[in-house]
């Protein structure tokens, strides 16, 4: 049954006549996909979204309602006579293939670990869509968000996610706290790395920024480093910003306000950063 399907949506697919200067029926394929989509594509252009295009961890869920959404999977992509796929991660990477064979654009998202990275990809993402004038907006807003931060401090932060690990140098988060005039106090650690409960036990960062601790989709493993009595009497000693969940899980131009609301959270903490320990 699934193979008739897709045989059908394919031969739909090549029947389909004219040709559009910009994609008229764009499908994404994830959430972070979404995001782009969204934020970039008008309304009319955008065919289907991913299935969890209206999740809490999506910046644009409220933009997103009405518009269908679709598993992705060939069959039910090709069934939407998409003229431009685009991705992430998500969909099974060997479709890929057969999109190339029957001539579908596919526009991919790449990885993200600092503001450069957002540039690029917002104005590839809006070239692509044919909304570069919606690029250049979007990220001209960021870039005024980023500007309004004072210098740097020597204010310490430390990043942390209810699975017990934080965000070293190379991440976006570490991106995110020095655009935002803060420390990292992961110190030279790269990467994802586990909670340092012993550093934040002698060392207390003067706040702490979470991230995720708001989603119903988190899953909280009972002996994650967050739920130790040493992590927990620090959370409950320092300021703690929450970052937005939709910014952090899928990054986008939004990350430039984020950055200024997490810089005015630790000036208006001023007489308290000048306690902590520097780690």
């Amino acid at each position: 049954m699934r193979v008739r399907v897709l045989l059908m949506a394919i031969a739909g697919l090549l029947l389909t006549g004219g040709v559009s200067a910009h994609p008229q029926r764009i499908v994404s394929l994830d959430y972070c996909a979404d995001q782009y989509v969204l934020g970039l594509a008008e309304r009319s252009q955008i065919a289907t979204l991913s299935p969890d295009a209206r999740a809490d961890y999506s910046s644009h869920a409220a933009i997103a309602e009405g518009l269908p959404q679709a598993r992705p999977l060939a069959e039910d992509i090709l069934a939407q006579r998409p003229d431009m796929v685009v991705r992430s991660w998500g969909g099974d990477p060997r479709i890929l293939a057969l999109f190339e064979r029957l001539d579908i654009p596919v526009h991919q998202i790449s990885y993200i670990s600092d503001f450069d990275d957002i540039r690029r990809e917002t104005r590839g993402a809006a070239s692509a869509f044919g909304q570069a004038e919606r690029g250049d907006a979007v990220l001209a807003a960021m870039d005024a968000a980023l500007t309004s931060v004072s210098a740097a401090s020597a204010t310490s932060a430390l990043y942390v996610t209810p699975g017990g690990v934080t965000a070293g140098q190379g991440t976006f988060i570490d991106a995110l706290l020095s655009a935002a005039g803060l420390r990292n106090a992961a110190g030279e650690q790269t990467g994802w790395v586990s909670m340092p409960l012993e550093a934040v036990a002698t060392q207390m960062p003067a706040i702490f920024v979470t991230g995720f601790a708001n989603s119903a989709t988190d899953r909280v493993d009972r002996w994650s480093a967050s739920r130790h009595p040493v992590m927990r009497r620090a959370l409950s000693a320092r300021p703690v910003l929450a970052l937005d969940t939709g910014v952090i899980a899928c990054t986008t131009w939004l990350a430039g306000a984020e950055a200024a609301r997490l810089h005015a959270f630790a000036l208006r903490q001023q007489p308290l950063s000048g306690t902590g320990a520097q780690p």
